[in-house]
């Protein structure tokens, strides 16, 4: 039956960019490859569904969010404006200055995205396909049950992440407006339709990525759990459950699947007494499978690595730490070294390097701040006291209640999770603040404030030109529809 339904790999395999939204695969190729086994199948997963070292790319929202700002503080003493008129700062101005045109204009007026195959967008659907193709056919692969289950769970709980993070993206918030457009929604590789409809933000979450993650926890939950193979397992899937309900409010049931994942055998390092765990030759990785506590490592960094715009080097996120006895100030290298005051950071950064994972120190924060939000306030601070115990040096247990409680959960979170693609999604279900950046544009010039307001429509991605014009059912987000934000002089 399998070879009446042939898909073409070739297209896959090859260069496998998207040419609009609904047409995922080319009819003709150069080259006829079937998958016929299970491990066919798995391979195929691997190289073609799975994120890997460059996309889906999404890095450029850690220039958006409240722990980035332009390299102006920090600078060389001896060239304080050293940042100031390069290439990079005015490049990636407008996605830092939040302006309308971001997915269409770079900082010099030049055009970007102007195909719809180049963009963040088609690199996310380019994957999804990856994940349906190998959904479509795995059912008759030739292998044991087991193994066809495995398979299937993977790419099952593969596209419910890129769901996640593309709605994300371009979709509102679940916990603000649910019933709003989120992205269109394929679920199957046979697609010829060019048109398609963006499905709404509830649909998403609720139909497509929480099914796709329980019947992936089904399927994959009585099979042995594997580790440190660059696949998703069985507690890294239930700690993926756990942001998806807390993100969706769903408190009890985040709670559970945190709990589900400790019986798979979760737990934190203690870097007060076991830091050199995650010691390499270059300095520490946390964020490696040097770190018990990560289960599964994968896609591009979450964070942009430009020197004009080093993450880290926002004051508001620079005063936030205990620099002498909190070891995750030592273990991510924040501390600035050198004449120059520079900012280094260890988690992984980069084209060439994975950077991004789920790992089980998110699980107990998603689990503490639950608690806090569903009423557990006592067991709430008595996870927080707990998990700080494994960071901070002589750490004494503080007593908190109500919106202070709740308010060091996160802050915690910011910290423990920086600069691996959570902070800007966390900004967004937790009422979408203010935030402010400031920029030089010219040496020896005035230096400007741009400010993103409480609830702005910016939260919520445009997407690019390109991608609208090739997908006419495809409505545009409000926020491109703005005028250009003016900033103010300082």
């Amino acid at each position: 039956m399998m070879k009446n339904k042939i898909f073409i790999l070739g297209a896959i395999m090859g260069s496998f960019m998207l040419g609009s939204c609904g047409d995922f695969l080319e009819e003709e190729s150069q080259s006829e490859v079937i998958p016929k086994t299970t491990s066919d199948f798995s391979e195929l997963l691997l190289g073609t569904g799975y994120p890997d070292e460059s996309a889906p790319s999404f890095s450029f929202l850690s220039l958006m969010d409240d722990d980035c700002a332009h390299f102006l503080t920090y600078a060389s003493p001896w060239s304080p404006e050293g940042t100031v008129e390069t290439a990079n700062a005015i490049t990636q101005f407008p996605i830092y200055s939040w302006q309308p045109t971001l997915a269409d204009y770079d900082g010099y007026d030049s055009e970007i995205n102007e195909t719809a195959s180049s963009t963040t967008y088609a690199q996310f659907y380019s994957k999804i396909l990856g994940c349906n193709a190998v959904l479509d056919y795995i059912d008759e692969a030739i292998g044991t049950q087991d193994d066809r289950d495995r398979v299937k769970a993977e790419a099952l709980a593969v596209r419910a992440l890129l769901y996640f993070q593309l709605v994300n993206i371009y979709g509102e918030s679940y916990n603000h407006n649910k019933d709003a457009l989120g992205v269109p929604v394929r679920l199957i590789s046979d697609l010829t339709e060019k048109n398609i409809e963006r499905s709404t933000v509830g649909y998403i979450y609720e139909e497509v990525i929480l099914k796709d993650l329980l019947e992936a926890a089904r399927l994959l939950d009585p099979l042995p759990i594997m580790r440190k193979n660059f696949r998703i397992n069985q507690p890294a899937i239930h700690i993926l459950l756990s942001r998806v309900y807390l993100y969706m409010e769903n408190y009890k049931e985040c709670i559970a699947e945190v709990e589900k994942a400790e019986k798979q055998g979760i737990g934190l390092l203690n870097m007060v007494n076991n830091l050199d765990v995650i010691l390499t030759d270059n300095g520490y990785a946390p964020i490696s499978y040097n770190n018990p506590e990560v289960e599964w490592f994968f896609g591009p960094s979450a964070v942009v690595n430009h020197w004009e715009y080093q993450p880290g080097t926002a004051p508001a996120f620079r005063v936030i730490w205990d620099q002498v006895n909190d070891q995750r100030f030592l273990a991510y290298a924040l501390k600035a070294t050198g004449e120059d005051n520079t900012v280094y950071l260890k988690k992984p950064m980069g084209s060439m390097e994975l950077g991004q994972s789920i790992r089980s120190a998110e699980a107990f924060l998603n689990r503490m701040e639950a608690y806090a939000l569903s009423g557990e306030e006592g067991l709430a601070l008595a996870e927080l006291n707990a998990f700080r115990k494994t960071r901070m040096i002589g750490y004494t247990d503080v007593n908190l209640s109500g919106q202070a409680l709740l308010d060091e959960i996160r802050l915690e979170r910011r910290k423990e999770l920086c600069f691996e693609g959570h902070r800007w999604f966390d900004l967004r279900r937790q009422g979408m603040p203010e935030i402010k950046h400031t920029y030089k544009a010219e040496k020896g010039g005035a230096v400007y404030e741009y400010v993103l307001q409480q609830g702005d429509p910016m939260y919520t991605l445009p997407f690019p030109n390109s991608v609208v014009l090739q997908n006419r059912a495809l409505v545009q987000n409000p926020s491109r529809e703005m005028g250009a934000r003016q900033g103010e002089i300082q």
